[in-house]
């Protein structure tokens, strides 16, 4: 792979920790490689530091900056060491945040929809302790660093499930909920201190956890394709970048609370 290095690079030398970028096939690897296209330095954090590493090898050959860590975004001390390492590695920066490491444990496990009481309180606390206390574990790492500057972005995904009211995923649609009102209280808080706090929020995105591939999964895509304004493809992780890149740029510089729906018109608030 070679980077596509943008003409401007308006993002050069900006240290950007991104959480959940491992895989081939996701979300956080393909916005931590567009911010490296420009010009970011890119931390990329995963549960699976083999994975962090191949994405943060695939950026240094193709031209980039990058390092890989691994880290549980479920366990504070993790975070913070790994804040703490980006912040050595590039004179004592962070100054984007991209808050992706989430989980399905219904969809990775196998077990598809359930009823709102099936779930198992074990299922409840996995969804919100990867997908919102995750998040709060990961802005405390890094917001010291930007309170230095008074300056940071920090974006989180959040999904479109919230504003859909999904059946049958009751868990993992309430914890995206929690990551909006995350996002609005902590732009509130971090705002004076010129850190500025967005979300962004994704449809049924064609992922390693969506592939679409098998004959279940294909008829799966094609009602999630069918159900959007814009019908013709499903969203793929490359939809989310230029959305990314805009609210980690300074073009975003006068907005922070805010959550942009990025699902081809499925949903509308």
């Amino acid at each position: 792979m070679r980077l596509r290095h943008g003409s401007d690079q308006r993002l050069r030398d900006r240290v950007a920790l991104v959480t959940g970028a491992g895989g081939t096939v996701s979300i956080g690897r393909s916005i931590a490689i567009r911010l490296a296209e420009e010009g970011a330095r890119i931390a990329v954090l995963d549960i699976d530091a083999s994975g962090a590493e191949k994405v943060a090898g695939e950026i240094r050959a193709g031209g980039g900056v990058a390092l890989g860590i691994g880290c549980d975004v479920t366990v504070l001390r993790q975070c913070e060491a790994a804040a703490a390492q980006v912040a050595q590695a590039w004179d004592g920066r962070i100054d984007i945040l991209v808050n992706n490491a989430a989980a399905i444990r219904g969809a990775l496990a196998g077990q598809g929809r359930r009823p709102f009481d099936e779930w198992t309180v074990d299922d409840w606390d996995y969804q919100f302790d990867v997908n919102v206390r995750g998040q709060w574990f990961c802005a405390r790492a890094v917001v010291p660093y930007m309170k230095a500057r008074r300056y940071g972005k920090i974006i989180n995904l959040a999904s479109s499930s919230f504003f859909e009211g999904v059946p049958g995923l009751i868990h993992y649609t309430s914890s995206k909920g929690g990551v909006i009102g995350f996002t609005r209280a902590l732009g509130k808080e971090l705002g004076p201190l010129g850190i500025r706090v967005n979300a962004l929020a994704p449809g049924f995105t064609l992922t390693e956890v969506n592939p679409g591939s098998g004959p279940e999964d294909a008829e799966i895509a094609d009602m999630q394709r069918r159900a959007q304004a814009l019908d013709q493809r499903n969203e793929l992780p490359e939809d989310l970048t230029g959305p990314a890149f805009f609210l980690a740029s300074e073009d975003s510089d006068f907005m922070t609370c805010q959550t942009i729906l990025v699902d081809g018109g499925r949903s509308m608030w």
